[in-house]
């Protein structure tokens, strides 16, 4: 980048000076032009330092009032104007019009030759941006080379770079890292408290194509403002890929000046950096997880019991102490991959809430601190994964300890599972300690409906024209009997219960008012509902 202001500090513009608009001259020149035509606007691009004389200007004042306006309105960042041969100085009505436009006016001895200055000139920029460009590299590959450079040191490397302010987020648009260098626009406000990209505006984002194009291209884009939904400032939005894949996004804010090729090379370095980093994150990830999962497969046998002190030693080492109350969390319906371990990872880690988290049998299981909020990170584990198309569910073992009941509450997990899912198929969280008999009927087996007297009653009862029969007599049991509770639960008259249960009690033959048959009632039915699932 080289400056007006820098430029003129060369020994090819010697004493040459600025008469006019000294508040650009910390424009950046883009290239060096010569021009010879008095509607000279015509023919640029905008970003050039032109050079002229005062004959190629148009004849009248007015006219080269209006030259002045419509080159600095074309963008051109200054204006070279020879004097000394056709004119003695620059006119000063030039100088109050550049004042004026904030373009820079500079007075260029006749002597000097127009061919040596744009050709200096030239090559000093291209030879900065070649420096510049080999200092962006260098800096970008020095944070891949330092083992402890992670994407909080790219962001705010590629902020000083770029002098804008930077974001890196995860392909759900979590937020790794960000820096912030001067204002940001709401979506960015939203960021920095939420800890993630404003919904509003990733669905904007799918519906106007943006991110439709980024997974197609790979590649960059530029954003535009999009105030509807927070985004008040223009962005550069680029995809961190890795074998193909999109592993995250990182997020430039580009309002202050349009992004320069080099900028753009920084910013698709940059993504090429972060994609590096998180290989080796998700390397050490593998490591990790590999290692724990050799661990959990040692704790969740048979044999635990024998190895008890070593275990108990180990899981200290990853913060958990099973000498103490723990439960073991299964989480059924996520792929057990690196990428969602590490998720939930960092989920745990912004609730300051330490587990140890691993893979068995293509299950994602922890291991937590039976601590009063323990139930209340399971809730933030199913909210934390609550955009997957099928939400998971998260299975609670009861508390217990030391290292030989790690395997009881697994299979306490599996079978409250296996019970929800007859029972309960769409509650998110289950909790193996408030199904109380329900596990016993579980484990006690199908065989135990074949000599239940009232298993066939209640088959019957439940055919096509009996299911609101079925259905009234399982809320009633369930709630112990409870003639006004049954009826505000299922919101119906208390005398269309009653005309129920009679019809009940004509088709099983029991007695509802006895507690013992009621109890005998809700076990035969429970079992059927486990054992013996409704085909429609």
């Amino acid at each position: 980048m080289l400056t007006v202001a820098q430029a003129l500090e060369l020994d090819v513009l010697v004493g040459s000076r600025c008469v006019g608009g000294s508040t650009g001259l910390d424009r950046e020149i883009k290239w060096v032009h010569n021009v010879g035509v008095p509607d000279a606007a015509n023919w640029l691009n905008g970003g050039e330092f032109v050079l002229t004389t005062y004959i190629n200007l148009p004849p009248t004042q007015a006219e080269q009032e209006d030259y002045l306006r419509a080159v600095a309105q074309k963008g051109v960042v200054a204006l070279g104007l020879a004097f000394g041969r056709y004119i003695p100085e620059i006119p000063p009505y030039l100088c109050a019009v550049a004042d004026e436009v904030g373009l820079p006016l500079i007075a260029l001895p006749y002597q000097l030759m127009f061919v040596d200055i744009a050709r200096t000139i030239n090559i000093q920029i291209s030879q900065r941006e070649v420096r510049q460009a080999l200092y962006i590299q260098q800096e970008l590959t020095r944070l891949v080379m330092e083992e402890d450079g992670d994407l909080s040191d790219l962001a705010l490397t590629l902020a000083k770079l770029l002098n804008q302010s930077v974001s890196i987020e995860n392909e759900r648009f979590e937020a790794y890292a960000a820096v912030n260098v001067a204002d940001v626009d709401e979506a960015r406000r939203y960021t920095q408290i939420q800890g993630r990209t404003d919904p509003r505006l990733i669905r904007a984002l799918e519906d106007r194509g943006y991110l439709p194009q980024i997974r197609r291209t790979l590649r960059p884009t530029a954003l535009p403002r999009m105030p509807d939904v927070g985004l008040e400032m223009e962005r550069i939005l680029a995809p961190v890929v890795i074998h193909g894949e999109i592993y995250g996004y990182l997020w430039i804010i580009a309002d202050a000046h349009p992004f320069s090729e080099l900028e753009r090379m920084a910013v698709e370095s940059g993504a090429t950096i972060a994609a590096l980093m998180l290989l080796r994150e998700e390397k050490a990830q593998r490591e990790a997880a590999s290692e724990r999962a050799e661990f959990l497969s040692r704790l969740l046998t048979p044999k635990a019991a024998e190895r008890e002190d070593q275990l108990i030693d180990r899981a200290a080492r990853y913060g958990v102490n099973l000498r103490a109350t723990y439960r073991v969390l299964c989480i059924e319906g996520i792929r057990p991959t690196v990428r969602a371990v590490s998720a939930i990872e960092r989920l745990l880690a912004s609730h300051r809430y330490i587990a140890l988290i691993g893979q068995h049998e293509a299950q994602i299981v922890l291991l937590v601190a039976d601590q009063p909020d323990a139930l209340r990170v399971a809730s933030a584990l199913v909210a934390g994964q609550s955009a997957e198309p099928m939400p998971p569910r998260i299975i609670v073992s009861s508390p217990i300890h030391g290292a030989a009941g790690a395997l009881h509450a697994l299979g306490e997990c599996q079978d409250a599972l296996a019970v929800a899912a007859r029972l309960a198929p769409s509650d998110p969280l289950i909790r193996a300690d408030s199904m109380g008999y329900l596990l016993a009927l579980w484990r006690a087996g199908s065989q135990t409906l074949s000599t239940n007297p009232y298993a066939e009653p209640l088959r019957a009862l439940r055919g096509d024209d009996g299911a609101d029969l079925f259905h009234t007599l399982e809320v009633y049991l369930d709630l112990g009997g409870s003639g006004i509770h049954t009826a505000e639960t299922l919101h119906i008259h208390r005398s269309t219960l009653n005309y129920r249960l009679g019809r009940i009690t004509e088709a099983i033959g029991a007695e509802l008012g006895d507690p013992l048959q009621r109890m005998n009632l809700l076990t035969a039915l429970k079992l059927i509902r486990l054992f013996d699932p409704d085909p429609r």
